[in-house]
């Protein structure tokens, strides 16, 4: 071993920690599983002897098709230990989908819940799926694959020797696909730790013990990358799948839960229960959000209604790359913070330059917490680094004089409307100050005059049953230049969202 890998993490604390809880399964209202330190890594140990047993090697793919639950935790982590790459698939992923990024990432071995059997049954002897042998965590395993847990029985409880390097790759994970078929980002060991010690430094998880729920999906980075970095402090992962409100906030009350992240519309629901102040939350002390923007509105009422730090972080698959400190929260509301500690950052036109405070453009990255690279796409890789290696993002960002960032939106969202461009984050902004609306989406639809008009879809707040088209674009009219004011409005009780809560702005066009 050359420096500290992700799989030395869980020996260290089955040393150090060897009583506490590393891992819970929460589930129906109840603990489904459970394991100390001691307990996990000697699961996380027969999980790397038992995946070398059926040849996987350093470098091999581990794919993971499952909801949130123990089993993929310790998955993610023995793969890793033997230097394979966990393949986290989004449970959400169908057919085609899965099919496509098992033939990319090319695992020998995947691993499957009930959830998942349908979806695998119909594909499992696809021609292009290179999948050799299914294991399945049901008690009732479908005939094409075998018990997960006498998978585990069989194998080998003998110390794993940590063979990867740090600078060796880790896992991939791949995009949500929004925007095209789905890329694995490739991480190292590096990359994981890096992140890790980022989020320790920057106030997330801070000490040993600490307790933190999941409730988001293990196959997004801002799910995986939590449990890595309270597995670096040694603390305690307690896992959920699915989201009621009710039942997560007896979750953070039962299991007395330090720290959690939550995207904006769970946090909208959460805040939404009736006898929310009744919960004894006075363990929680780190409230996460991010993945889309809250409004200041938003962040207030967590911060008064949980009486706890906020912590908004900003970035994607391949970069996650600022974070808004708790103190700075309120008075830079409109901000999503600055720079993770081992991240450079720089805003940069179309042509590579780098802009001024206060302009827009692109924001560019550098430094051992940003992704390795696409799987399989050196071209797409070569596109996005420039020749002085910095990751350049289709984000548009804009930094003020204290160096926070301001997200203004995507380029490829960017809506150009009789010449002018017109950002779609900056209206959204603007709406959202409106009394009367809960929730907005900005796009751009193809005009014949314009080239494309400014479209707003809006939720509006239950007890706002008079809204109207003209209400929204006066609002804006009377805030914003004329060009940016929507010329068509359209009422919906949701806005479509991707499984980490983004908006799916393609549905809306």
């Amino acid at each position: 071993m050359s420096g500290l890998t992700v799989g030395h993490l869980v020996q260290r604390n089955a040393r150090k920690y060897p009583d506490q809880e590393a891992a819970v399964h929460r589930s129906d209202g109840r603990r489904v599983g459970a394991y100390t330190y001691t307990e996990f890594e000697s699961r996380v140990t027969r999980v790397a002897n038992g995946l070398a047993d059926l040849g996987v090697r350093a470098g091999d793919t581990v794919a993971l098709y499952m909801k949130n639950n123990v089993e993929t935790l310790e998955c993610f982590v023995g793969a890793m230990l033997i230097g394979a790459r966990p393949v986290p698939v989004n449970h959400r992923f169908k057919g085609q989908e899965v099919s496509y990024v098992l033939d990319d990432s090319g695992p020998e071995v995947a691993i499957l819940d009930a959830f998942g059997a349908d979806t695998i049954g119909d594909i499992h002897d696809d021609p292009i799926v290179p999948v050799e042998t299914f294991l399945s965590v049901d008690e009732d395993p479908p005939a094409f694959a075998s018990s997960y847990e006498a998978f585990l029985e069989n194998a080998s409880a003998d110390a794993v020797d940590v063979v990867p390097d740090r600078q060796d790759q880790a896992a991939l994970m791949y995009t949500s696909g929004t925007t095209g078929r789905p890329k694995g980002c490739r991480f190292t060991h590096d990359n994981l730790l890096t992140l890790a010690a980022d989020g320790v430094y920057e106030g997330d998880y801070l000490e040993p013990g600490n307790r933190h729920l999941i409730v988001t999906p293990l196959f997004h980075v801002g799910a995986f990358v939590p449990f890595i970095t309270n597995l670096y402090v040694g603390g305690t992962t307690i896992v959920t799948d699915g989201f009621d409100p009710e039942r997560v906030l007896t979750l953070l009350e039962e299991e007395s839960i330090n720290s959690s992240y939550f995207v904006p519309t769970q946090s909208r629901m959460l805040l939404s229960v009736d006898d929310v102040a009744d919960y004894d939350l006075s363990a929680f002390e780190s409230y996460g959000t991010g993945a889309a923007p809250s409004s200041a509105d938003l962040k207030r009422e967590i911060i008064e209604t949980f009486d706890t730090d906020l912590v908004e972080s900003f970035g994607q698959t391949e970069a996650m790359a600022t974070r808004l400190p708790p103190e700075r929260t309120l008075e830079k509301a409109d901000s999503v913070g600055r720079p993770s500690l081992n991240l450079e950052m720089k805003v940069v036109d179309d042509a590579g330059n780098r802009l001024p405070r206060g302009e827009i453009g692109r924001a560019a990255y550098k430094g051992p917490s940003v992704f390795d690279g696409y799987h399989n796409m050196p071209e797409k890789t070569d596109d996005v680094y420039d020749e002085d290696g910095w990751f350049v993002s289709d984000d548009l960002i804009k930094r003020d004089e204290e160096g926070f960032v301001y997200f203004v939106g995507r380029a490829d969202d960017m809506i150009v409307s009789g010449g002018e461009n017109v950002h779609p984050a900056e209206v959204e902004e603007v709406i959202h100050e409106h009394p009367a609306v809960n929730e907005v989406a900005v796009v751009g639809v193809p005009d014949e005059r314009w080239g494309e008009r400014v479209k707003a879809v809006v939720v509006p707040e239950d007890d706002a049953t008079d809204l109207e088209a003209d209400d929204i674009a006066s609002h804006v009219e009377e805030r914003v230049a004329g060009y940016k004011k929507p010329r068509e409005v359209e009422f919906r009780s949701e806005l479509p969202r991707n499984p980490t809560g983004k908006v799916l702005k393609s549905d809306l066009t």
